[in-house]
């Protein structure tokens, strides 16, 4: 039996563990994806082939495939137990494991493909099912994105924050609608009320740095319907630690298996929820 000064000697030991892991962790995630981004920051300056995937949106490139073997290779070599799941990658390693990796090695292929410096690395770690560590990095613009589950979020190490308008006229948005997807006629409402009963000004960066520029106030909300998990995955939870309210369109928590995702500072979310009604 421990003595009382032993068990306290224990959980303080069980912590310090805890702690160190998660320090790891925390490092081990934002040097592979700074170094990912090198990587495709390299492909994307000389040029890179491409072909198209589903349709002439959807481009795979050459750097796609690297950076996608480098991160996994990476996780896989320091967390070999862990689920990892990537866009461009076959099959899952370790699926239902209590920690998964979820990547995408590049994120607005069709900028980075065609020359356009709009385009990110992002990955989300998942915890027993939740979002609990995320990381998007932005090699052309030198940012790095960062959050944690309860501890908020950061750019560049640098907290981050939505801002705190109020009003859809005159608001700065990011509006994403994709056809044949299974939320599209009550995005295609949306969008018209956007265009004809608000003033707000309609932009698209064509990847989901977008959310990242809510999250850190300067834009203002965010709406897409074609979004897949490794898409909204890493930026949900930059956005939700940055105090952004992170729904689906039907006004629920957003889950990763819901490819619309709605978001917005607490004071406009249900602004814009009601442009869905």
């Amino acid at each position: 039996m421990f003595t009382r000064q032993g068990k306290v000697i224990f959980y303080l030991a069980i912590l310090a563990i805890f702690l160190y892991h998660k320090a790891i962790m925390d490092d081990f995630l934002k040097q592979i994806i700074t170094e990912a981004g090198k990587m495709a920051k390299d492909f994307f300056d000389s040029g890179v082939n491409h072909k198209a995937k589903a349709n002439l949106s959807d481009l795979v490139t050459d750097a796609d495939f690297a950076v996608s073997h480098y991160l996994v290779e990476e996780i896989h070599s320091k967390y070999p137990d862990h689920h990892i799941f990537s866009e461009e990658m076959e099959e899952d390693i370790n699926p239902g494991a209590q920690y998964e990796w979820v990547i995408d090695p590049i994120d607005g292929t069709r900028n980075f493909a065609m020359g356009v410096p709009m385009w990110g690395i992002m990955i989300a770690v998942l915890k027993d099912g939740e979002l609990y560590m995320s990381a998007v990095s932005n090699p052309v613009a030198n940012e790095l994105f960062f959050a944690e589950k309860g501890k908020g979020a950061t750019m560049n190490e640098k907290a981050i924050y939505v801002n705190d308008v109020s009003s859809l006229d005159h608001g700065f948005s990011y509006a994403v609608r994709g056809v044949n997807y299974k939320y599209d006629k009550i995005f295609q409402k949306a969008v018209c009320k956007l265009a004809t009963e608000t003033d707000v000004w309609m932009h698209n960066l064509g990847t989901m740095l977008s959310v990242c520029y809510v999250a850190s106030g300067g834009a203002d909300f965010y709406i897409g319907n074609c979004g897949m998990e490794w898409d909204n995955l890493a930026p949900a939870l930059i956005a939700r630690e940055a105090g952004a309210l992170v729904t689906d369109s039907d006004g629920n928590e957003w889950k990763r298996e819901r490819g619309d995702i709605i978001i917005a500072n607490p004071k406009l979310h249900s602004k814009v929820m009601g442009l869905f009604k």
